[in-house]
């Protein structure tokens, strides 16, 4: 009877080998052997910028052992949040799935994603994780998963470049020589000295850097928060309007790259010059009506009076009257209002325009007269606040 209960052991410890290896895929193998790479396209990297996050895979190793099959797994990213870091344990965007690696699988790229670089603008590091997970083929049911994490870092450089424009006049009679200053500013967010500094303007050309302008540290480079100014002139011969746009470009020390400005403008409004009187002005003019220039007087400059008392608001419809002297009657009078809406009246026989605005927004508006250099200003305050009536809660 021990011999039957014996040999029965055996033979169960026999069925129960047979079974478990059976399961094994390949034959004989121990190891879980999956092997994942993750590398990044570009280590220095701007806002903007396009990263390739490219991900390999391996299934050969079989150093301890034979690696087992690994069927049904996911490749996917943890890609960094606005702070540059991803979320540990959060789910990975999925780049490949249902994928085989069956040993011997030779170390190999199996997937890539591209990522736009944005993060917030002070932020100078970014990380991101690869994920890889599948069933292992080792014992029966497949309770084991073959996983493997790796992760991947980049330096991110944010180079902010500024100029700002300004003309030495807005308005006057032709010709006018004017002389236009620019204001270059390294606005970085993050350390990024600009070396070859370039300020170029459509119309009147490359600038100059003005003699004795400041370097901080004497090293040549407009570091961050420094500021270089630039000056060019040039001759406007003829009436109109003349707008200039300038924008300015440097190569940043940290990736060699060159950073260039938004564009800014300047413009000038030029009328003719006063026409020539009559060589005969005629005798017995009638008397002058009070603020306009009598027919065939000598042109004294005009003259704009600037309003008092005004209280202009944004969205509200208000009535402006603007006096002036040493224009004619019918002479053609304009307010520029903040956004650049412009609005038309003629002067009366009392050297008196009226205007009727309503603007859309806050800011300063500009009085101009044709034929007259003087220019007046005032400023459109904002709208009023609106009060949104609340409502009684009742309780109880």
């Amino acid at each position: 009877m021990r011999r039957v209960v014996l040999i029965s052991a055996l033979l169960a410890g026999l069925a129960w080998t047979s079974n478990t290896s059976a399961h094994e895929a390949p034959e004989r193998c121990r190891v879980n052997g999956l092997n994942l790479g993750v590398a990044v396209s570009d280590n220095l990297v701007r806002q903007g910028d396009t990263l390739r996050f490219t991900v390999a895979i391996g299934n050969a190793n079989n150093v301890l052992g034979i690696a087992c099959h690994i069927t049904g797994a996911s490749i996917g990213i943890r890609l960094p949040g606005n702070d540059g870091q991803f979320v540990p344990g959060s789910e990975p965007t999925v780049i490949r799935s249902d994928a085989t690696f069956n040993n011997p699988f030779t170390f190999a790229q199996v997937a890539s994603y591209d990522w736009v670089v944005k993060l917030d603008p002070a932020r100078s590091f970014g990380q991101a994780q690869a994920v890889a997970d599948g069933t292992l083929h080792l014992t029966a049911g497949d309770p084991d998963r073959a996983r493997d994490t790796k992760e991947v870092s980049f330096v991110v450089t944010n180079p902010v470049l500024k100029i700002d424009k300004i003309g030495s006049i807005e308005s006057g009679q032709a010709p006018q020589n004017v002389t236009y200053t620019f204001k270059v500013t390294n606005d970085s967010t993050t350390p990024v000295p600009m070396s070859d500094v370039v300020v170029t303007d459509d119309k009147c050309g490359n600038a100059t850097r003005l003699a004795g302008d400041p370097d901080v540290g004497n090293d040549r480079y407009l570091s961050n928060g420094e500021t270089w100014t630039y000056t060019c002139s040039m001759l406007h011969q003829a009436p109109g309007v003349y707008t200039n746009t300038a924008s300015a470009c440097a190569v940043s020390r940290v990736d060699n790259r060159p950073v260039c400005s938004p564009p800014d403008t300047w413009t000038v409004t030029l009328t003719p010059p006063p026409a020539n009187p009559p060589a005969n002005p005629p005798v017995n003019n009638p008397p002058a009506q009070a603020g306009v220039r009598p027919a065939g007087a000598t042109q004294a400059p005009c003259d704009i009076a600037s309003p008092t008392g005004l209280n202009v608001r944004a969205r509200e419809l208000t009535t402006i009257r603007v006096k002036v002297r040493n224009v004619d009657a019918g002479t053609e009078a304009r307010i520029t209002l903040p956004g650049g809406k412009v609005v038309k009246a003629k002067v009366n026989a009392a050297g008196t325009a009226t205007f009727k605005v309503r603007p859309t927004k806050s800011g300063r508006a500009t009085i101009r007269m044709a034929e007259c250099g003087d220019v007046e200003r005032f400023t459109v305050k904002p709208a009023r606040r609106v009060q949104t009536p609340r409502v009684p809660r009742v309780t109880g």
